[in-house]
């Protein structure tokens, strides 16, 4: 599978393409563990079991014993990122998300409102079946977070950490989910109509329509992500994340002649 694409890789590539190319050289990114990202972890932890807080009657009380779980787990789950994780920077992002878990329930309860309870544990609740898609006519991979069985259907969900949109989704979120619904009509044969990405810091669950133009995207930026992987160095965006990137030291910011086609 080392010559498959990842769905990760076309992400990171509409973030900085030289995210890609760096990966790809066997350069690790030089990550600082902050008590903002540990929390962003517990986050993503918690919103495996929302559902929990779909049907208990105490919602609040239900996302703090999530909270008190998930932190206490995070460092096990993520023990590769979080070795030797200061007990000071666990416990400033437990505070964290504390202070978020209001708007947490504020969030699951309008979209109960709006989508129907039953609707709503449709589309929190994972099947139990392999998460890891792969296609041999695509050489392409990626795993959902959850996948789940909705309106009759198999289709991808995703469960993001950052700030929510007013409405529908982030243009890398909804690429992320065309890529995976790609990949999930390849395995089962079947058409995937929309996915679900859960803005999990605000409670926030949206389904999204899988658009024709953006399989058309996903596939061009597939075919950019590997010529990338094979050595050309591309260009640097001038909107690049640059002050949060785990790749800052490694970046060569000097533009080539052949960069130019990227």
């Amino acid at each position: 599978m080392e010559d498959y694409i990842r769905v990760s890789d076309i992400s990171n590539y509409l973030k900085c393409p030289r995210k890609v190319y760096y990966t790809y050289q066997g350069y690790p990114p030089i990550m600082t563990v902050t008590p903002s990202y540990v929390a962003a972890l517990i986050t993503k932890e918690m919103a495996q079991y929302y559902a929990e807080v779909v049907t208990s009657e105490d919602k609040i009380s239900s996302l703090q014993s999530l909270l008190d779980m998930s932190a206490q787990q995070v460092s096990i789950i993520y023990r590769d990122e979080l070795a030797g994780i200061d007990p000071e920077v666990l416990s400033l992002a437990t505070s964290e998300v504390r202070s978020h878990l209001e708007g947490i329930m504020n969030g699951i309860q309008t979209s109960v409102q709006a989508q129907g309870s039953d609707r709503m544990l449709d589309m929190l609740t994972s099947l139990d079946v392999e998460c890891v898609l792969y296609s041999e006519k695509l050489h392409l991979s990626g795993s959902p977070d959850r996948l789940v069985m909705l309106d009759g259907c198999l289709i991808p969900s995703i469960i993001r950490t950052g700030k929510a949109p007013l409405s529908g989704a982030w243009k890398y979120d909804r690429l992320r989910l065309t890529a995976l619904s790609i990949l999930l009509e390849d395995n089962h044969d079947s058409a995937v109509m929309k996915g679900i990405v859960e803005y999990a810091r605000y409670g926030i669950i949206r389904e999204v329509s899988i658009r024709r133009a953006d399989k058309r995207k996903v596939l061009a930026l597939a075919g950019r992500v590997r010529k990338i992987r094979d050595g050309r160095l591309p260009e640097r965006p001038d909107d690049a994340p640059c002050d949060y990137c785990g790749h800052i030291e490694h970046c060569q910011v000097t533009q080539t002649l052949a960069s130019r086609f990227f």
